[in-house]
């Protein structure tokens, strides 16, 4: 299962969602967590979502 987290951008200081998976401390693409979620924000990760599809591509039946 994965969720969807406010943190900082790799690049930068702006505020996007991240892709985490469930019970970890670490985004997709490698991002800690912030201790504080500002959950004000309407962008999103590239590389988490790259990476989130790539996972749903490998996860679909043949």
């Amino acid at each position: 299962m994965y969720e969807m987290h406010v943190g900082t951008a790799i690049a930068g200081t702006r505020r996007v969602w991240h892709v985490v998976a469930h019970g970890q401390r670490a985004t997709l693409c490698g991002q800690p967590l912030d201790p504080v979620e500002d959950t004000q924000t309407d962008h999103h990760c590239l590389p988490c979502m790259a990476a989130f599809q790539r996972l749903m591509q490998k996860a679909e039946p043949a």
